[in-house]
């Protein structure tokens, strides 16, 4: 641009790059793909000329106003809509008129003031249809400046203010006012008081005062079109100051600094936008780590809940063998004496007895133990699993509709897909559980684990095999080589070995009998410690991937709030250039 210094082209540069890195920004944190595109036609229209869009009601004289600025009527002026197409008026030696589509006209026109900028003419704010109404919030977001045109006897109407506030919250462009039909103003203060309803309008609407003209287009237009009194009408058009604003003060250095202000206006609307958004996730973001958290601490809870719930078992299973003990005993004490020496040296009928009086009920009771310790506790795992599941989905919902998602739909659908297929595979998971295969699988486990094993071939040891062969072996085994007890030596051993060797049977019965209790006990407790361990980690690792969700998102707002963070601190070193250092371009 010939109006741009090396100073101003430079700062230029910087915004074109200010700009670019924003539009990554914005698709990076998904925002709307019209509001992508927009700030990339922004962009490409950095190296044009200043683009004045001109908005308001039908009636409130826009075409007027413009033909008034040229000196001459080229553009229709009526009573009622006129202007039903967007036009674009640029500068040409040669008056021309073509239509680029069916809404939207460009006119060249060998107007002076249109040598530095162009002009787009819009439809009435009131009477925009839809493809009107697109195409001029095209041209609204690349403008430098909005020119506002309003009515005297009409200031601000309703559809006006909603375009207002459409531009101030989207874009916030930089905006000057025209209070047109001046000249029915029946007094001085009448008009002043207008004008400053306007200021006023525009400071609650767009938190700003700005530059108001008061004017009457239509007189300016007949004092420059040869009318009588053509000075006079002139005077009271109050014209001047705005066609000084358009001849000087856009042809000049403010124009610079308006060109250079409005891509960062622009910018500093996005950056509001992008940091309410990244504001919302991490707001949705802390409630799902929150519920990640919990759930942490519901799995050491019911780690805990769990083991607490099985130590009762392992104390059955002590009693268990206590009355195992307690029968050994008295049946050794009872058997080994010099009267009954004859089942001392007939084994077979030591083992059968053995059996019916101490052995007997044990295999069930062992068995019955065991099996309910498991049962128990598979059981509570899959309700507690359940209650988990049902927490952690209350929750995620709970953070959902306290959030809406409104402005992040990309962010919701991702996190709700996540969050469905976990459900899903939770669903199956309970499903498709078989507790009674389950608990077999496990008892099973637990025998062998304690190494009852009856002999080769064998493998091991079913709750049968537990009673009858290790307990009775125990029994066999301590009592000793009694078989060879005969004739006179049975008083011998009556009054020496049998007292003796009595209680080194009861002794080495009984340590064996702790031994195999203390076994099945800690082999089924780290059995049932192991049980925990996965049914703990299957709920983990079925919410992992929204963990890992949760992990990848905080990361990615973490570094678009520090891309932000930068740009921000950039628009604010090209602001600060822009009011202080721009100068007039190099002649």
């Amino acid at each position: 641009m010939k109006f741009l210094n090396d100073q101003a082209r430079q700062l230029l540069r910087r915004e074109r790059d200010l700009l670019q890195r924003m539009h990554d920004l914005l698709q990076s944190t998904e925002m709307p793909e019209d509001v992508v595109a927009q700030v990339k036609d922004v962009v490409a229209h950095l190296d044009e000329l200043f683009l004045v869009v001109v908005v308001g009601e039908f009636n409130a004289g826009k075409s007027t106003v413009l033909n008034a600025l040229f000196g001459e009527a080229v553009l229709p002026e009526g009573p009622v809509p006129t202007t039903d197409k967007i036009t674009i008026l640029r500068y040409g030696d040669e008056p021309l008129t073509r239509q680029r589509t069916e809404f939207l006209n460009e006119r060249r026109l060998p107007v002076d003031v249109l040598r530095h900028l162009t002009l787009v003419d819009t439809p009435g704010t009131n009477s925009i249809v839809q493809e009107h109404q697109r195409i001029t919030e095209d041209f609204v977001p690349r403008s430098d400046l909005v020119l506002f045109v309003t009515s005297y006897d009409r200031p601000l109407t309703e559809s006006e203010r909603q375009f207002l506030t459409y531009i101030s919250e989207d874009w916030g462009r930089q905006i000057v006012f025209v209070v047109n039909k001046a000249d029915i103003a029946e007094s001085p203060d009448d008009l002043r008081q207008v004008v400053e309803y306007v200021k006023t309008n525009c400071q609650d609407v767009l938190n700003i005062t700005p530059e108001v003209f008061p004017v009457s287009a239509k007189e300016a237009l007949r004092a420059k079109t040869g009318a009588k009194n053509g000075e006079a009408r002139w005077e009271a058009s109050r014209f001047a100051p705005l066609e000084s604003f358009f001849t000087e003060t856009l042809a000049g250095p403010e124009k610079v600094a308006m060109k250079l202000r409005a891509p960062l206006e622009t910018a500093e609307r996005l950056a509001e936008r992008v940091d309410t958004r990244l504001q919302q996730r991490e707001s949705v973001l802390t409630h799902d780590q929150k519920t990640l958290e919990h759930l942490r601490e519901q799995l050491e809870e019911a780690r805990e809940t769990l083991t607490d719930g099985y130590a009762p078992h392992l104390r059955d299973i002590e009693s268990v063998f206590d009355d195992i003990r307690r029968r050994g005993v008295r049946f050794l004490n009872d058997t080994i004496r010099v009267r009954r020496i004859g089942l001392l040296r007939d084994r077979e009928r030591f083992r059968q007895q053995f059996e019916e009086q101490v052995v007997s009920e044990t295999t069930r009771q062992i068995e019955q133990v065991v099996t309910e310790a498991v049962d128990d506790l598979l059981t509570e795992a899959m309700d507690l699993q359940q209650r988990l599941f049902r927490t952690f989905a209350d929750r995620v919902q709970e953070t959902r509709r306290e959030n809406r998602f409104a402005a992040d739909r990309g962010f919701s659908y991702d996190r709700r897909d996540v969050f469905t297929a976990i459900m899903d595979e939770a669903e199956r998971e309970i499903h498709s559980h078989d507790l009674q295969r389950e608990v077999q699988r496990i008892v099973e486990n637990v025998y062998s684990d304690a190494n009852l094993v009856v002999g080769a071939g064998v493998g091991a040891a079913t709750a049968g095999g537990l009673g009858i062969v290790l307990l009775v072996a125990s029994a066999l085994d301590a009592v000793g080589g009694f078989g060879l007890a005969t004739g006179t030596a049975a008083a011998l051993y009556g009054a020496t070995v049998l007292p003796r060797q009595r209680r080194k049977a009861i002794d080495e019965f009984t340590e064996r009998i702790e031994t195999l209790q203390v076994n099945i006990q800690d082999a089924l407790g780290q059995r049932l410690d192991d049980e925990i361990e996965e049914a703990l980690d299957r709920v983990w690792k079925t919410v992992e991937p929204f963990a890992e969700f949760v992990d990848e998102e905080d990361a990615s707002v973490r570094s678009a709030q520090s891309s932000l963070r930068e740009i921000r601190e950039e628009m604010n070193a090209l602001k600060a250039a822009v009011s202080n250092d721009i100068h007039a371009p190099d002649a």
